[in-house]
């Protein structure tokens, strides 16, 4: 249940260890559902062509993040607002008026039965999270991620082609959020205009759970991975306590312990630099 969001939280990991944010992978993730239902529904697409569109529309969304934030020099938390919002409209768009729900046709009950009742999310997840594991900590991109979330400056002064490796972490967390949106839509047999709304909050509270550095430069997938097993634990566990507007009281949870791991982190880096200079 909970793929979807491991696969977003490791393209954050990626984009919050380079020091950077993005805010629109939820809608990025709920227009890549919405695109893939209607291109499924009301056209004669393939299953195969329809699942290859989405997920590129979600690489173009991140790619666009990508170009702004690394060659336009605008603020990440800017360029994400402003391709949250209009992710989220241009799904509610090409879904049409007063429609919010899109069921899936029978040709694509292989991805319904795969992704349902099959193991696929799980195993996607799995692979993603090894992946930006590996890549995070075993190649040269995932040091320059680091490098660049602990100094832009020195970075780009020993070389390193900053506004690249900003492009491909934004991309690539485009690209996870379009298998996220197919992966949902399948598991729910429809595409929703819904769909993805406030994953993004929980997937950073996951990555700041797991050890990630809100400010950039300490990453880490496995910890991320982890994160997204507590958030879950948390929401189940306020399920089975029969809680009232449960929705309320997750997202409260969510926002304090967010709000409790940024003021750690900032005290674990204001206590390092000191530690540092008495040194």
């Amino acid at each position: 249940q909970y793929a979807s969001y491991a696969m977003l939280a490791v393209g954050l990991t990626l984009i919050i260890g380079s020091a950077g944010i993005d805010i629109s992978v939820g809608s990025i993730l709920g227009f890549s559902t919405v695109l893939f239902g209607v291109v499924l529904s009301r056209t004669g697409m393939s299953l195969p062509a329809a699942c290859i569109l989405a997920i590129a529309a979600g690489t173009a969304w991140g790619a666009f993040n990508g170009l702004a934030v690394a060659r336009w020099k605008l603020q990440p938390i800017v360029v994400t607002l402003s391709t949250m919002a209009a992710a989220r409209g241009i799904a509610y768009v090409v879904a049409g008026i007063g429609i919010s729900s899109i069921p899936l046709p029978p040709r694509a009950d292989p991805l319904v039965n795969a992704t349902y009742s099959g193991p696929v999310p799980l195993v996607l997840a799995l692979i993603v999270a090894v992946a930006g594991y590996l890549a995070l900590s075993r190649t040269p991109f995932g040091r320059h991620i680091l490098a660049i979330g602990s100094n832009e400056e020195a970075s780009r002064l020993s070389g390193i082609d900053v506004a690249r490796v900003k492009l491909w972490v934004y991309t690539i967390a485009g690209f996870l959020a379009g298998v996220a949106g197919v992966i949902t839509a399948g598991m729910m047999n429809t595409a929703t205009t819904e769909a993805g709304l406030g994953y993004e909050f929980e997937a950073i509270t996951a990555v700041l759970i797991g050890g990630t550095s809100i400010s950039g430069g300490e990453a880490t997938v496995l910890g991320s991975v982890l994160g997204v097993a507590a958030v879950a634990l948390l929401n189940r566990g306020l399920g089975l306590m029969g809680i009232n507007d449960l929705d309320l009281w997750r997202m409260l949870c969510l926002g304090v312990i967010l709000i409790v791991f940024v003021m750690l982190d900032r005290l674990r880096k204001h206590a390092a630099r000191k530690s540092m200079k008495t040194g």
